[in-house]
């Protein structure tokens, strides 16, 4: 999936895009620029890839798993089937199997449902919605040049609002040590030491719609039980998911984690917010220790000029229940609703930035440049030394994200073939170059939603071309790599702003009249 490839492959005009150093400095003149694709019912999918389906909303995961019945959902089907929202956590590889056949387990976070995409109006079933929320864990094999969904597989499993999970670290004294229920996971990442990180985004409407349904959600003193980020071993079936308290408290848009130099556990995330701050995480112990990620130093970025500098949080149960109040005490600063994370080589962080209307002229910064924005942009951190642990990073602006014949001002690189609103989702793959998954909240007034491939290096840095294009009201939810397949999750489609179960947007994957739109992996192969 080299640049080359790609490049071969596009048949979507090359734009005449401003330059970096104009954009960084002041608004410039927008050149007249057609709208890349606008959304439709079906995907777009780049010449020089070929896509195809491992998994949809209703497929089983479980043996036990009944038909899929959309019209007549039951908290049977919710539990053992593929759920109807998810976002690719990333792929693992298990031991390998007695058939001798390649093997991944791939692991997703399950945000709660959209009820008005799949109930009819003003019905929310609670322990439906409850049980098509949490964790999906699936087994894949190869076979026939394709990755498959394996039926039966031994890793395969559901997680949800009556799973057993256990709560460690600082704060487990004071809040209670085990709690019912991963609940509305919007973020997760694999690590490097072949764990999941799931981040619960779970507040007073999530607790109060479940409360009817059992497992404590009624009682205020399990409130304090939720929001924080499960670590997970997909790979033994029986591992229930653990809270780890020492990484603080607060909804996370974005998770990444790697190790440092010594081997100890690295983790970024970003506060799931317009004005969200960015926060790291650096363990005290080595990853090979059950518990590396209960003790360590959680900090916030503070931005100065074009740097950010990490100012350490306290690490006491107060702080870390509290954690955004203790970040905004600390100095943190705001970035434009950040997102997705990635972690590259030679000590490199990419953040992106989906914008913010509400951001003030007089509050705009060398990281934060654009007013008013709704269109969002990405940021590249280089770390001193190649040290992520550093007390401060260094930050560009790789592309300001929008159309540029209508934004303010833009950000690409010239010979860019394409342009892009809301990037969301980040991933790395094996050649280090940058997939941009974007998500506009099923906006259909701008361009469709999909896979975008930025450079990191070479000739070109942050050129940007068009991998896949998802149906309308879709979104990207992450993206992951083997060999010459990235694997990713199209999300809701035809959930537009006013679709309804009855009239979405599109049925796409099947685009057959009785069947409804089906959150789907996919995989792109390269030709």
């Amino acid at each position: 999936m080299r640049r080359r490839q790609l490049l071969a492959g596009i048949s979507l005009t090359a734009l005449p895009f401003p330059s970096r150093a104009q954009s960084a400095l002041a608004p410039i003149p927008a050149p007249p620029t057609p709208n890349p694709q606008a959304p439709f019912a079906g995907d777009f999918v780049a010449p020089n890839f070929s896509r195809y389906v491992i998994a949809s909303w209703g497929d089983a995961v479980l043996p036990s798993a009944p038909p899929f019945d959309p019209s007549n959902l039951t908290e049977d089907q919710a539990a053992t089937q593929f759920p109807y929202d998810a976002v690719l956590t990333g792929l693992i590889t298990p031991p390998q199997a007695q058939d001798g056949l390649p093997g991944l387990v791939a692991v997703f976070a399950n945000p709660f449902p959209l009820p008005r995409m799949i109930f009819p109006p003003g019905e929310q079933p609670a322990g439906i919605i409850g049980k098509l929320q949490g964790a999906t864990v699936l087994n894949l094999q190869y076979q026939n040049n394709r990755w498959n969904l394996a039926a039966g597989g031994y890793q395969s499993r559901r997680i949800a609002e009556g799973t057993l999970c256990q709560l460690t670290g600082p704060a487990a004294a004071a809040i209670g040590a085990t709690v019912q229920g991963l609940l509305n996971p919007q973020a997760a990442c694999a690590t490097p030491w072949s764990t999941a990180l799931f981040a619960e985004t779970a507040g007073a409407a999530e607790l109060n719609l479940l409360a009817g349904t059992g497992y404590g959600f009624a009682d205020p003193q399990n409130a304090a039980k939720y929001g924080w980020i499960a670590e997970l071993n997909p790979l033994d079936p029986g591992a229930f998911p653990i809270k780890r308290t020492a990484l603080g408290r607060f909804p996370r848009a974005g998770l990444a984690a790697t190790l440092t130099p010594d081997g100890r556990p690295l983790i970024f995330m970003s506060q799931s917010d317009p004005a969200g701050m960015i926060f790291r995480f650096i363990a005290a112990t080595n990853a090979t220790d059950g518990t590396a990620l209960d003790s360590g130093q959680l900090a916030v970025a503070q931005i100065q000029d074009n740097q950010i500098t990490w100012q350490n949080l306290g690490t006491d149960a107060a702080t870390l229940v509290g954690a955004i109040g203790a970040a905004i005490s600390a100095g943190g600063s705001p970035f434009d609703s950040p997102a997705g994370l990635a972690i590259g080589p030679n000590g490199t962080l990419y953040l992106a930035c989906r914008g913010n209307p509400a951001r003030d002229p007089v509050d705009t910064n060398a990281l934060n440049p654009r007013a008013g924005d709704d269109n969002g942009h990405i940021l590249v951190f280089t770390a001193p030394n190649n040290d992520l642990t550093a007390p401060t990073f260094t930050g560009t602006i790789a592309i300001a994200a929008g159309n540029p014949a209508t934004a303010q001002f833009t950000q690409y690189t010239p010979g860019s073939a394409t342009w892009f609103r809301k990037p969301t989702t980040l991933n790395l793959d094996s050649q280090n170059q940058l997939w941009i998954g974007t998500d506009q909240n099923g906006d259909v007034t701008a361009t469709a939603d999909g896979l975008f491939i930025m450079q990191t290096a070479g000739p070109t840095p942050y050129l940007v071309d068009t991998a896949y294009l998802a149906p309308i009201g879709a979104a990207i939810g992450a993206t992951a790599f083997t060999a010459n397949t990235a694997i990713t999750v199209i999300r809701h489609p035809g959930a537009t702003p006013d679709a309804t179960m009855a009239n979405p947007a599109t049925r796409w994957p099947t685009l057959q009249p009785d069947m409804p739109p089906q959150t789907t992996v996919i995989a792109l192969v390269a030709r």
